[in-house]
């Protein structure tokens, strides 16, 4: 059996593919449907699987708004730009 995850390169090394490590989920911005990413209440961070992001489709869940204490729809939006 082989145990080793990669190749071996001439000198008998194992090397990694880097390019084999690809994501399978990626991080979504969620904000109430029909207020803005700029102004907004309340936002949920969620997860959305290789199949979304494949068929482009926009991840929409009814989760709860603590702001206004309902359960309402919350849809991906563009993340807010990073800061370092």
């Amino acid at each position: 059996m082989n145990y080793f995850v990669g190749n071996f390169d001439v000198f008998g090394i194992i090397t990694t593919n880097m390019a084999d490590s690809k994501k399978k989920q990626t991080k979504v911005y969620l904000i109430p449907e029909g207020e803005s990413r700029d102004s907004h209440t309340y936002h949920y961070m969620a997860v959305k699987t290789k199949k979304l992001v494949i068929e482009n489709q926009k991840l929409r869940l009814k989760k709860f708004n603590p702001a206004k204490q309902i359960h309402e729809w919350f849809v991906e939006a563009k993340l807010p730009p990073h800061s370092k």
